[in-house]
């Protein structure tokens, strides 16, 4: 059994740069671990090295074509999109993550761990395309993997970026062996302009893609409530036999790209509910995460952590000032607009869940 927590980090991680400006930066990946020594953490980690997934577990989410495609702009140069620029670095950075998902996934399948963290969630990448600074999708990768090479009958997968896991979506659309939640905000409001309550799924897949759509401003008392009446009976009456969570500290108040308002409590209350839904199902969580903007990212990224681990630490001691800025809305207009999301979401999944 392992001496501690799992988690699969190496200083290559650093190397990850999209170049000169862009808010996505490696170097939020050497300071988190500092962080997690600066908060007497070091001692009980253990810290798993970092290996390329291979081209054919690449193809479990990924087209050949579009593999192709990312290989060429890496030679050449050349962006995904206007904010997803290629280059060698990234693309081995990803792959290392991709890898490090799928060796943690083994660990859980085999029993030998209970959770297992890993700085993945790159979930705007689809079959044939990327985007969002995403490349590879680990996230799908890893769920894929799973079904396909472990025998695994039903994967959960909760998505708690800000930003709606669109690529994720996609490569399960169709699939009843995955439920795909995603929490973000109003895609009426932020990037990728995806997640609508409407949108849950086709064919054999129609009810095992929840989309819980937050209004700006969103706080703990929003988000809780979320969970509590749409993602966590949902995830109940599925029995997942794994639980899979993605999405980092960009649903923090303070976070530069987008328009949230969980504090650091709110952040460690999303990480203990998935982990309270892991341990009433299946026993066994997968922890991705990767996303954030701006100083607070890695103080979002302790909280997270502190509460999918149900770790009994002052995250707060360790981190800046919250901040305290405005949440745009009265929090009783907040309150009518989540009325409406939770019963618009409700309506869309009544002939699939009983809610």
């Amino acid at each position: 059994m392992p001496s501690g927590i799992p988690i699969f980090f190496s200083d290559e991680l650093a190397r990850f740069n999209f170049g000169q400006g862009h808010p996505f930066t490696g170097d939020r990946f050497l300071k988190f671990m500092d962080l997690l020594k600066a908060a007497g953490l070091g001692d009980r980690l253990d810290v798993r090295g970092l290996r390329h997934a291979t081209h054919d577990e690449l193809l479990l989410a990924h087209d050949e074509s579009y593999l192709d495609y990312v290989e060429h702009l890496a030679d050449v140069g050349g962006n995904l999109t206007l904010d997803t620029p290629v280059n060698r670095d990234v693309m081995d950075i990803q792959s290392l993550i991709a890898g490090s998902g799928l060796d943690a996934a083994k660990l859980l399948v085999e029993g030998e761990v209970s959770i297992a963290h890993t700085f993945g969630g790159f979930h705007h990448a689809g079959r044939n395309y990327g985007e969002g600074f995403c490349l590879y999708n680990d996230v799908a990768i890893v769920a894929k993997a799973l079904h396909q090479n472990h025998g695994v009958e039903k994967v959960l997968i909760i998505d708690t970026d800000a930003h709606q896991g669109n690529g994720t979506m996609d490569i399960f659309w169709e699939s009843q062996q995955v439920l795909f939640i995603s929490i973000h905000q109003d895609p009426r409001t932020l990037y990728p302009g995806r997640g609508f309550a409407h949108e849950v799924g086709a064919g054999v897949g129609r009810g095992y893609t929840v989309n819980v759509p937050m209004p700006p401003y969103a706080g703990f008392g929003h988000y809780e409530r979320a969970m509590d009446e749409i993602v966590v009976p949902v995830s109940r009456a599925f029995e997942p036999d794994i639980v899979i969570r993605n999405g980092g500290s960009d649903p923090y108040v303070g976070d530069e790209l987008t328009l949230l308002s969980l504090d650091y409590d709110g952040l460690a209350m999303l990480g203990r509910e998935v982990r309270e839904i892991s341990d009433q199902t299946c026993g066994k969580l997968l922890d991705m995460m990767v996303s954030g903007y701006g100083p607070s990212v890695i103080y979002g990224w302790l909280a997270l952590f502190c509460g999918v681990e149900k770790l009994d630490i002052d995250y707060k001691a360790h981190s800046p000032p919250e901040y305290k800025g405005s949440r745009g809305f009265p929090e009783n207009v907040l309150d009518e607009m989540l009325d409406e999301t939770i019963e618009d979401v409700k309506k869309y999944l009544e002939p699939h869940w009983d809610l």
